[in-house]
């Protein structure tokens, strides 16, 4: 085999066109290496085996799916029209990459169910947007809480329905979602306003 010079980034790059091609149920690390001209042995040296990869390979496509919330933190906007976005983002975002992308989003789910660590990593992180988005309301006088972080948990369990695959082709989706969204920043607002 031609040796090319290999790193992360392109082990990366390499293994979603694998996952796209043949799905996340039939690629394999083997497939991944044919794809590079290298021996899966050669991937050992970057990833610890099937699973180490295929958890990177989800983590890196969680991370480009949360650059539209991280940019929706920097806007300079009140914090319940930035929650409200934020929510909606979160929401609608893994639909649309459902559609969008369907081989990477089923190997997420597929991830979803056997690496706790790489999707409790992405929970927390979602969690710490919508607690950035309290901990501004509140400085704002818009939001009360006593605990950000445990009003930012609830608001994402709360809002976490709409990830699931079997409310995608739901009819009232959008209504449901902003009417969700809608009662959870009520719940937030400072009663003395």
């Amino acid at each position: 085999m031609n040796k090319i010079p290999l790193d992360k980034e392109t082990i990366l790059n390499a293994t979603e066109e694998v996952i796209r091609r043949f799905g996340p149920e039939k690629a394999n690390i083997s497939d991944v290496a044919k794809s590079l001209n290298v021996s899966h042995a050669a991937l050992y040296r970057y990833y610890n085996g099937k699973t180490a990869l295929w958890d990177a390979v989800t983590e890196r496509w969680l991370n480009r799916m949360s650059a539209a919330s991280i940019a929706i933190l920097k806007e300079d906007t009140p914090a319940d029209m930035k929650l409200f976005r934020l929510l909606e983002d979160f929401a609608e975002g893994k639909r649309l990459s459902a559609i969008d992308d369907p081989e990477m989003f089923a190997n997420y789910i597929k991830v979803a169910h056997s690496s706790v660590e790489v999707i409790q990593k992405s929970i927390e992180e979602g969690i710490n947007r919508i607690k950035e988005s309290i901990a501004q309301g509140i400085s704002e006088g818009l939001f009360f809480t006593e605990s950000p972080y445990q009003a930012a948990r609830a608001v994402y369990f709360a809002t976490s329905a709409f990830i699931n695959p079997n409310t995608f082709e739901d009819p009232n989706r959008k209504q449901n979602i902003e009417a969700v969204i809608h009662l959870l920043i009520r719940g937030l607002k400072n009663p003395d306003l």
